[in-house]
């Protein structure tokens, strides 16, 4: 930027550079703002404050390093543009990487060189913000990190956003952005491996600057999976929202005064769950309500996903508070009866002692001894063991020593049993199928609002668009899949859901919207062919709000084939697996994670997973 020297005013008789003349009437007068002043060595010129970052000038610049050396500066083409600070030093408004070349010249190529510089009129350090912004805003290669840095040193110099905007003519919500940019050291420096991504994208980001491993999630999926962003960006905050509300409710029974389990499959002993637990005088389970007030009180919180919070009551030292468990209730219940009925009760791990299933009443017979058949037997006699999941006991009935009293084995088998898991094992396998359950309910959630995400604008998808081999993916479908697609016939009202029609009202078929719609002569190919696949993600999906698939155990641990499948199927849609998904098809992905478990126990990883996607 070159302007011409205006003569209207005078110059400070201190200015850097000045020249004196002589009037007509002899009086002295100085050279006004802005005026050349030539021969000025580069190196003296202060350059420090620009948003726009210079970094290594022979990198960043080497054509502009080379032009210099080889022709120098003429100023009737490009010129520094300056002005004096208040100690006087010259400081650069423009040309920061003129003057960066310039120095670097000097100071390897030809010692000898000097620049013209343009001298302005001092100004505050607000106006030079200013001016500096507006021109490196028009300029090619300007960084959305710089922008936000120069929003920054406005803001410090105590101009608002509104103010900002307003000065650099650029919406307030573009201001906000680079500031809360600025803000963020993290993102800063990812900003600058991300040219593509502008102030708003970048804001979003900042979000997660004070979390470092979700922000390098972010991170690489802006590099290598912008289109998955908005999916993990709203994913991390729904984890972000969870982590909250735990930390409070956590916190508000700490300050209720109740200590917290931190396991509740592994209690430490004399714990018990409060749903188990009944007083001393009576049968009735303990209310939490009731219970608020026992020294003993401890709770274990959890949340998923969707925010709904699940607190389960313990007592720590049930015995020493006055409780008792109702399993123990029950076996007593149970044994007093079988006792007043004159049956012994009896340690079913005592040597000799065999379950009358296993049992001959002689050579001959053909069916094992029932307790009717054995109750005159002197070795009569029974134990008791609860079962908590149907909330009553079973009654094994034995004999103690049955060569003597005549009865022989059903069964002569010389194989060893197996051995038993050791307790540290077991353990570890309560803890890890409780912590998977639960991620397994969050990936659920997740899943399902990612597949909301997919279908939106399903109507105008085109076929280029589709997943490769699509059409292979849903013709497996009915093999592969075949239990789920029965289970959601002919209905498919998850299919509707996922497809924004409306929700099947009767058993008449031809009414189904999906029938309807695909009848009509409007709807495409390509329609028809994302409609199919709404039908097998809806089923797969359908699977899981049945009653009885709550047990999580049962599609990450012992997948079937049908959810082997589906998980596949996801993976070619472009849909994230979550840790416990990928369980589904490689199941050693969880032994670095859970030491208890080796090669040996489960699948290794060089053993190929079930059902490979179509090559």
């Amino acid at each position: 930027m070159t302007t011409t020297p205006d003569t209207a005013d005078t110059a400070d008789t201190d200015a850097p550079g000045s020249d004196t003349v002589s009037d007509q009437d002899g009086t002295d007068s100085r050279t006004a703002y802005p005026y050349i002043l030539p021969g000025v060595d580069p190196r003296t010129l202060r350059a420090q404050g620009n948003s726009r970052e210079v970094g290594d000038i022979r990198q960043t610049r080497p054509e502009l390093v080379a032009s210099i050396a080889e022709h120098g500066m003429d100023p009737k083409i490009s010129i520094i543009n300056v002005a004096p600070d208040p100690d006087g030093v010259l400081r650069v408004l423009v040309g920061h990487h003129r003057t960066a070349a310039a120095v670097a010249v000097k100071e390897q190529e030809n010692p000898d060189l000097t620049v013209d510089v343009l001298v302005h009129a001092p100004g505050t350090r607000l106006d030079v913000l200013v001016a500096q912004g507006l021109e490196n805003m028009q300029r090619v290669g300007y960084t959305t990190v710089e922008e936000a840095g120069l929003f920054e040193q406005l803001a410090l110099e105590g101009l608002d956003v509104e103010t900002i905007a307003q000065k650099l003519v650029v919406p307030d919500e573009h201001v906000q952005a680079g500031l809360t940019v600025a803000a963020s050291a993290r993102t800063r420096a990812a900003g600058k491996t991300l040219p593509t991504a502008d102030l708003f994208l970048l804001s979003q980001l900042a979000e997660f600057g004070d979390d470092e491993d979700a922000h390098r999630t972010l991170v690489d999926v802006l590099a290598h999976r912008p289109h998955q962003f908005q999916w993990t960006l709203d994913r991390l905050r729904d984890e972000r929202k969870q982590q909250d509300l735990l930390a409070r409710e956590t916190q508000r029974f700490t300050d209720l005064g109740y200590a917290l389990v931190d396991d509740e499959d592994d209690l430490p002993d004399g714990a018990e769950r409060l749903d188990g637990l009944c007083a001393v005088d009576d049968d009735v389970p303990l209310d939490p309500a009731g219970h608020a007030d026992c020294p003993g009180r401890a709770v274990s919180v959890w949340v998923d996903r969707d925010l709904e919070v699940e607190v389960l009551h313990f007592c720590r030292d049930y015995t020493a508070h006055g409780h008792r468990t109702l399993a123990s209730v029950r076996i007593a219940q149970t044994q007093e009866r079988l006792r007043a009925e004159g049956v012994p009760i009896v340690d079913p791990d005592t040597e000799g002692v065999i379950h009358l299933s296993q049992l001959l009443a002689h050579e001959q017979a053909r069916d094992p001894l029932t307790a009717e058949d054995h109750a005159g037997c002197p070795g009569h006699a029974a134990y008791v063991i609860d079962v908590p999941f149907r909330s009553t006991t079973d009654i094994g009935y034995v004999c103690t020593d049955y060569r003597a009293h005549g009865h022989v084995r059903r069964f002569a088998s010389t194989a060893q049993p197996e051995p038993e898991r050791d307790a540290a094992y077991q353990a570890g396998e309560r803890k890890r199928a409780s912590t998977n359950n639960k991620l397994w309910r969050n990936a659920k959630i997740d899943r399902r609002k990612w597949l909301t995400q997919y279908f939106t604008g399903w109507r105008k998808r085109k076929a280029s668009e589709l997943p490769t081999r699509l059409q292979h993916w849903l013709a497996l479908a009915p093999v592969l899949a075949y239990d789920h697609l029965a289970e959601a016939a002919h209905a498919h009202a998850h299919a509707c859901a996922l497809l924004k029609l409306a929700e099947p009202q009767d058993h008449h078929r031809t009414n189904n919207p999906i029938a309807v719609l695909l009848r009509r002569k409007t709807t495409t190919d390509t329609q028809a062919i994302l409609i199919r696949l709404a039908q097998v993600i809806g089923a797969c999906e359908a699977h899981w709000n049945a009653k009885y698939t709550d047990n999580a155990d049962a599609s990450w641990r012992s997948p079937s084939d049908d959810t082997r499948f589906y998980l596949e199927l996801l993976q070619a849609l472009g849909y994230p697996l979550s840790h416990v998904e990928q369980l589904v098809n490689n199941p050693a992905l969880d032994h670095e994670k859970w030491p208890h478990l080796t090669p040996a126990d489960e699948q290794t990883s060089d053993e190929p997973a079930a059902d490979q996607p179509p090559a």
